[in-house]
């Protein structure tokens, strides 16, 4: 078993991330450079018909014409004041008809024979696709304690936007990484193969632009992966299903601390759109 987190990028022609998790927790390889579906499907070697578990940042099913899923209606409602919520897909956006590349990468997955699924089967072997969405995952996985208690908070502020300054990404993208390594004490344990712990070991102040924008999607790649590995680690034990596979599901990690304030907000996301 092999465990695959792709960071898949809107755009037809940008760049995705990567990254390989193998059945020890060792993520032996990541890219962020990969531009087609088959390149991906060929880093990873998804074609070899062994076991894996690929967890995809990118909405697989898109049914609605306009607007948002039902399942990022029920995502907004938990996680919007975590600044954690998603943004809207539909087929009036190119990148979701049948022709567009999520469409694509879901259609060769599902001719290699891979299925998507709400959840892995714990720790055997299969040929798994999951839908993920890193930013609620992390405010899941890295809760704020508060002495007898906890809460939780927004995810590092990583994504370049206009209003953030240079100075200010470099360091959320240094407090991302550093939430990465800490899994190296965690259940189950996450190991960097010395390519990768390289990889991510740089001073990203020197880059701004496309070259920065290479590392934010490196480790959304390799926590994707984590996260395949995580869900096959604990089974559906571990996991926290938003929506359904008629119309969109998301994966994401169950909070396993009591008086969790997500669980009391949890009723909120089976409330449908109007």
């Amino acid at each position: 078993m092999k465990f695959v987190g792709i960071d898949l990028a809107w755009g037809e022609h940008k760049p995705s991330g990567a990254a390989i998790i193998n059945e020890g927790g060792i993520i032996e390889r990541a890219r962020a450079d990969l531009r087609t579906t088959e390149e991906i499907c060929d880093f990873a070697g998804l074609a070899s018909g062994n076991g894996a578990v690929i967890a995809i940042d990118a909405p697989l099913i898109v049914k609605n014409l306009t607007g948002q899923r039902p399942v990022e209606f029920q995502l907004t409602s938990i996680f919007a004041r975590y600044d954690a919520g998603p943004h809207s897909s539909n087929r009036s956006n190119p990148n979701f008809q049948e022709s567009g590349k999520t469409q694509r990468m879901a259609r060769l997955l599902h001719d290699l024979g891979y299925r998507q699924q709400i959840a892995p089967v714990k720790q055997q072997a299969q040929q798994t696709l999951l839908e993920v969405f890193p930013a609620p995952a992390l405010v899941i996985l890295f809760p704020c304690h508060l002495h007898s208690t906890h809460t939780h908070c927004r995810p590092p502020r990583y994504k370049h936007k206009r209003d953030r300054s240079w100075p200010e990404l470099c360091s959320e993208w240094e407090i991302y990484r550093a939430r990465l390594r800490s899994l190296e004490c965690r259940e189950p344990v996450l190991k960097f193969s010395p390519e990768v712990n390289k990889q991510i070991g740089i001073d990203v102040t020197e880059f701004k632009g496309g070259r920065y924008k290479q590392f934010d999607d490196l480790l959304d790649g390799i926590f994707c992966a984590y996260l395949a590995y995580y869900f096959w680690y604990g089974g559906s034990d571990r996991t926290w299903v938003i929506g359904d596979l008629e119309t969109g599901c998301v994966t994401l990690p169950r909070c396993r601390l009591s008086n969790c304030p997500l669980h009391a907000n949890a009723m909120l996301a089976s409330a449908a759109p109007e």
